[in-house]
């Protein structure tokens, strides 16, 4: 499936931030909005919902990781072991 009609947007807080769904099966493959912190307007793209990524590309991608346990989102967690 794809294209709008086939997505749902949740939003929470302040609104800023979308983070559409499949209506059908609740995958969640992009998101967008607007951080000044960030620069503005952003969108992000789970890599693993690209068509013909291969697996040696996903692998050898970089990871950032963000603390949001801590509503540190800024920095990273100090152990990423387990993520």
């Amino acid at each position: 499936m794809a294209g709008k009609d086939d997505l749902s947007d949740y939003q929470f807080n302040t609104g800023t931030q979308h983070h559409p769904f499949c209506k059908h099966c609740g995958v969640r493959s992009f998101g967008h909005g607007f951080l000044e912190g960030m620069g503005g307007e952003y969108y992000s793209v789970r890599l693993a919902c690209l068509d013909d990524a291969e697996v040696t590309e996903l692998a050898n991608s970089p990871v950032k990781y963000f603390d949001g346990r801590h509503d540190n989102w800024w920095n990273e967690p100090k152990e990423t072991r387990y993520l």
